[in-house]
């Protein structure tokens, strides 16, 4: 017979263990009962005992499974668990899991003797499952020596945490008194305490177990912990993890006992000991969820939003960002602005960035348009069209500018966009503008009001557009209002018309007003009033459903006008988190309306009729039942008229507490159907649902349609102006790909994939990540000789060496190979990059002979394929490389023609090089405020394209601007700025290393006392080691300019610095830099108070400019050359 304590198995006849002296008990196959050995028929049941065990084994129906576990559970649980028999399987919920465990079991057994100890654990065992029942935990597993218990499964409990605890400190009172009881009957006998361990997180609720247990299935690590943080105990005490205590904080003393080290754990966690219960904290001082409530106590906040209305209306147009966290009524404040206003003559035009929406480009805009409009959905592309067009007749507004740019964002397939050639970032930028002016023209008619909310989801196509708006609003009559949770950061800065307002917790007056409005009463019951306050710590969310819940749970009852507690409060399941609060309202819904909940909640927050219906695949009747249910329920609410009714989770986190409550393999096969139904539905117009169905297949692991629907939504993307984004999806579909199986055919496919996403990082220069998106596949794309994708990998590695490791020795090699095979394999544009960035970088090396080459060789392809923005980009690089030479007049000459052409195609990709060379050429003439001008120009185009080297290049040379303006303030801004263009693109570290040096040299002429000597060194060092001739010419002439100005103890550094510049310059014949070389060593003399030298430096800088035609730097000097004289 097998001993149940060690194992061991012993001989047929003995009555005691003979490893470990544990009696030995028959437990009966059929239900687990306990029965003495010998026993030939099981005294509970019957079972015959003498009988193989394997013949008794079967499938247990749920009834006998609830009958046999009654023992295990607290007094009414039963009948919950009947009530909700269906329901018990496949949810995941929040439980609280205690381990309880005698220290010492071994050595007390030996000491005490079998049966005494047999005795002994009979009585603890009941005091253990009392103590759990006492406070409605579950005996989950009876241990050798101690129990796990579960608070909170398989119905939501109020307070699990908490009750937990309680029981823990129970037990350990209860032991107290059986150990005195113990030494009163026996004498000597030693004190037996429990090792407590809890920890809450995530369990899966599970099949019943087939014998006296319930069986959950714990998700992760959470019964793990709990197990650790008991083993971690000390005899007769209890240990809680750091989320169990986050819940339950200021309810019991603890102490705070550090991190200890967990097995299994990678990093150390923090650990608490309960010392005892609080009395003097409630949960009203905890932190908590947050809720949305009916409105009170925001009546501030309405007046600031009426004042800043009428101000707008005035024609001083006004934006005002109401902020709080998740529930706590901005957009109930909304709501109650709108009423305000109802009568005005006033549009009133709302959006709402969905959590979806951030990879959606203008969602929210699109939602403002087709109200603003009165777009149906069953509206055709024409009447679509002719409703657009017949709004811009009203505010009169030109239809060839306007026009094509709406009717794409509402996807109107022959928008009439495809006929006007340009790049996606000069279609975003005109779209942007066809935005911004049908705004303000449409103001002009009537006061415009435009409320977005939820801006933390918003995605980046719409940031931009309202950043847009938002800039251009002060003289008009427009009132945006957004609101956006604490996390999210906005990125168009401070404005005289833009204010925030707030939203902070209830004060306790305000939270019994709203207790009052929720109840329909001044008199309320103290009992209650106490009991919300306790429990909604002055959220409106959480007093909104905490009310609610009691309602429902028939806890609370209307008497005479006045609602009090029908039941003890201690006898009650009320949930205390928003996560019980709203799974409680949810476990006493009809099962038909819980399921139609579920299956939205996988839908998104919001789902219309026709869709919910075809998921489902309810009988409408049944459908229009179970909805009503959920809308009087105010789980969710309706708009519009059935059948075209939408429907939408009142509160976003009531969604996604029952999105995460569901399994995995449940959410997968409803995301599945999900995605059928929107092909089904939408049919050949799928192109507005892209985005979403990629992530309902990637959900539903259908990676093949993921990855398709995700590359369509990037062309999208892109087509939108919207790299970035583009991005994003690219991801997606290389996401996709990568899950498929890898025959030759998805082989490739993941190359194509891999090599747009590479193709799309580099049109944002950003360098690294292009290549580590082609990386994983090139050995791939050469073994199959996949000459279509060769040429883009090459360039992608090549461009990667030579402007992030700047070695020319390894770049080169991989774009001759692109020379090679460009042609062959009809890839021009991987062609026009190799020859275009290779010629740029060879430029910054003052290699201008094989620049010349390259670069006329990018221009060749432009002009070949009439393309005005290659054509630009192309004649921008070449006047760089002429100012460099010196040749100022030809440069100005150049850059001309590239800002007409860049003017010409209207690309914003054009613009921005083509104002920053422009602007660069000014520099060099000596015209300053002809370079200002167009630099800032440079540097605004910058902000909407985020391109790499144009942004540096105009930030550097506007910072050298202002630096010889004498602006030291705003050089050091745009060199900072310079900085961190270069960081974030990781690119050319040379010149970022120039621009730290420019800024440190600014920040000493601007007198800041800042200078950090070692981090000066730092730079130097790094100056050293450049490898581009632009920085060691520019950045040696710097440090010297900084060792010149620091202090007079640096004369000597200076010079060297100063005569290194000169001698590099020299060298590489660079003449203008050698006036300005020159002009520096003239400073040098004459703070040395040697003017004659001061005058002879003077006189070959003046020569050297003349030389290079920079006319406005010869007047500069020759007027500091007569100040010296």
């Amino acid at each position: 017979m097998k001993c149940l304590n060690c194992q061991f198995e012993n001989p047929d006849g003995i009555k005691f263990c003979n490893e470990c002296g544990q009696k030995l008990t028959l437990v009966c196959p059929a239900c687990k009962a306990v029965n003495q050995p010998g026993s030939k028929f099981c005294g509970d049941c019957g079972h015959n005992l003498s009988l193989p065990s394997e013949s008794i084994s079967k499938e247990l129906s749920f009834d006998e499974k609830i009958a046999k576990i009654q023992k295990y559970l607290p007094s009414g649980i039963t009948e919950k668990i009947l009530s909700q028999r269906d329901r018990i399987e496949g949810e995941k919920r929040q439980v609280t899991v205690m381990f309880c465990d005698m220290k010492g079991f071994t050595p007390l057994s030996e000491k005490l003797g079998p049966e005494t100890m047999y005795a002994m654990m009979d009585e603890v065992y009941e005091i253990l499952i009392h103590k759990v029942h006492d406070y409605e935990g579950i005996v989950n597993e009876m241990t050798g020596d101690g129990v796990m218990a579960l608070f909170g499964a398989p119905i939501a409990l109020e307070d699990a945490p908490q009750r937990a605890i309680r029981s823990a400190m129970a037990i350990h009172r209860e032991m107290t008194r059986f150990n005195e009881r113990m030494r009163q009957e026996k004498g000597d006998f030693p004190p037996v305490k429990m090792r407590i361990g809890i920890h809450t997180g995530p369990v899966v609720v599970g099949t019943l177990g087939n014998d006296l247990r319930v069986e959950f299935k714990a998700v992760g690590d959470t019964v793990n912990l709990a197990s650790r943080m008991e083993s971690l105990a000390e005899p007769g005490t209890t240990y809680i993890s750091a989320d169990t205590f986050k819940i339950t904080e200021g309810l019991f003393r603890v102490e705070a006992l550090g991190e200890r080290e967990i097995k299994g754990k990678e990093k150390p966690v923090r650990v608490f000991q309960v010392i005892a219960p609080s009395s003097r904290r409630t949960r009203f001082d905890v932190s908590a969820e947050r809720g949305l409530t009916p409105f009170v106590g925001r009546q501030r906040e309405l007046e600031l939003l009426l004042d800043g209305f009428d101000r707008s209306r005035e024609g001083r147009g006004q934006a005002i960002s109401v902020i709080s966290e998740a529930g706590i009524g901005k957009s109930r404040l909304l709501y109650e602005f709108r009423k305000a206003v109802t009568n005005e003559d006033v549009t009133f035009l709302e959006g709402r960035c969905l959590s979806y929406s951030r990879n959606i480009a203008y969602h929210p805009i699109v939602d403002i348009l087709k109200a603003n409009f009165e777009i149906q959905d069953h509206d055709t592309d024409q009447q679509v069209k002719e409703k657009v067009s017949s709004f811009l007749k009203v505010i009169q507004v030109d239809e060839d500018s306007t026009l094509p740019y709406l009717l794409e964002l509402l996807s109107v397939k022959e928008s009439g966009i495809k006929k006007i050639q340009m790049s996606p970032e000069a279609r975003k930028d005109r779209t942007l503008e066809a935005l911004k002016r049908i705004t303000l023209k449409g103001s002009e008619l009537r006061p415009l009001i435009m409320a977005v909310e939820d801006l933390h989801w918003m995605d980046r196509s719409s940031e931009d557009a309202f950043k847009e708006l938002l800039e251009s609003i002060s003289g008009s009559r427009v009132f945006l209002i957004f609101t956006y949770r604490p996390e999210f950061v906005h990125t168009w800065g401070s404005r005289s018309y833009h204010s925030q307002v707030t939203l902070n917790r209830l004060s306790n007056r305000e939270s019994l007003a709203m207790v009052g409005h929720l109840l329909s009463t001044t008199h309320g019951d103290k009992d209650i009033e106490d009991l919300t306050l306790i429990k909604s710590e002055g959220i409106p969310f959480f007093i909104e459903e905490f009310i609610k819940s009691l309602r429902e749970l028939k806890v609370i009852e209307k008497s005479n006008g006045i609602y009090k507690l029908t039941k003890d409060f201690n006898a009650i399941s009320i949930p205390s988190t928003i996560q019980d609060v709203i799974m409680a309202r949810v476990d006493h819904l009809p099962e038909g309306a819980r399921e139609v909940l579920r299956t939205g909640s996988v839908i998104e927050r919001e789902f219309s009729h026709e869709l919910i219906q075809k998921v489902t695949g309810l009988p409408e009747k049944q459908l229009l039942s179970d909805l009503s249910t959920l809308r009087d329920s105010e789980l969710l609410y309706e708009r519009g008229i059935y059948p075209n009714s939408t429907y939408i989770f009142k509160h976003a986190l009531t969604r996604e507490v029952v999105y995460d409550s569901i399994l995995t393999k449940k959410r997968k096969q409803i995301h599945e159907k999900i995605a059928r139904t929107i092909e089904e539905i939408y049919g050949d117009n799928l192109c507005d649902c892209y985005g979403v169905l990629s992530g309902h297949c990637m959900a539903s692991e259908d990676y093949e349609k993921g990855a398709e629907y995700a590359r369509l939504e990037a062309k999208r993307y892109l087509k939108a102006g919207s790299s970035r984004d583009a991005i994003e999806y690219a991801k997606r579909s290389v996401t996709c790909l990568d899950r498929l199986p890898q025959t030759e055919a998805n082989q490739k496919k993941i190359i194509d994939a891999r090599g747009v996403l590479s193709a799309h990082y580099i049109n944002l220069s950003y360098h690294i990540e292009a290549k580590e998106a082609i990386e994983p596949i090139i050995d791939l794309a050469v073994d199959l000789n996949y000459q279509k994708r060769l040429p883009g990998i090459y360039t992608t590695i090549g461009l990667y060496n030579l402007w992030v490791e700047e070695d020319f020795s390894v770049g080169f090699p991989y774009l001759k190979d692109v020379f090679e095979t460009a042609v062959k394999a009809g890839d021009f544009l991987s062609l026009y990059y190799a020859n275009y960035y290779f010629g740029s970088i060879l430029v910054l090396n003052y290699q201008f002979e094989e620049s010349m080459a390259y670069l006329k060789a990018s221009l060749d392809l432009s002009v070949m394929a009439n393309n005005l923005t290659g054509i630009a980009l192309s004649k921008s690089a070449i006047g760089m490389k002429y100012c460099f030479q010196g040749e100022t007049d030809l440069a100005l000459q150049v850059c001309k023609e590239a800002l007409q052409a860049a003017t010409k195609s209207g690309d914003i990709v054009a613009q921005e090089p083509a104002y920053a060379s422009y602007g660069v050429s000014c520099y060099y003439k000596g015209h300053l405020d002809e370079a200002e001008k167009h630099l800032l120009e440079a540097m605004t185009c910058n902000e909407k394209t985020a391109f790499g080297a144009w942004g540096s290049y105009a930030a550097g040379y506007l910072g050298w601007t202002y630096h010889d303006m004498r602006n030291y303030g705003q050089a050091k801004k745009y060199h900072q700025k310079g900085v961190s263009i270069g960081e974030d693109k990781r690119m050319i570290p040379s010149w970022v290393n120039c621009h730290k040096l420019l800024v440190k040299m600014n920040r000493i002429l601007n007198s800041e006392p800042d200078i950090d000597v070692h981090k000066l060194d730092e730079l130097m060092k790094a100056q050293e080691k450049s490898r581009l001739a632009i920085s060691k010419s520019m950045g040696s002439r710097c440090i010297g300019e900084i060792f010149l100005h620091i202090d007079d103890h640096h004369m000597a550094e200076a010079e060297t610095w100063i005569k290194r510049a000169i001698d590099f310059d020299t060298k590489y014949a660079i003449p203008w830099n050698l006036g300005k070389d020159r002009a520096l060593y003239a400073e040098w003399f004459k703070k040395k108070g040697d003017m004659q030298g001061a005058k002879e430096q003077l006189i070959k800088s003046i020569d050297l400019f003349r030389e290079c035609g920079a006319d406005g730097w010869v007047a500069r000097t020759e007027q500091k050359l007569t100040e010296l004289s």
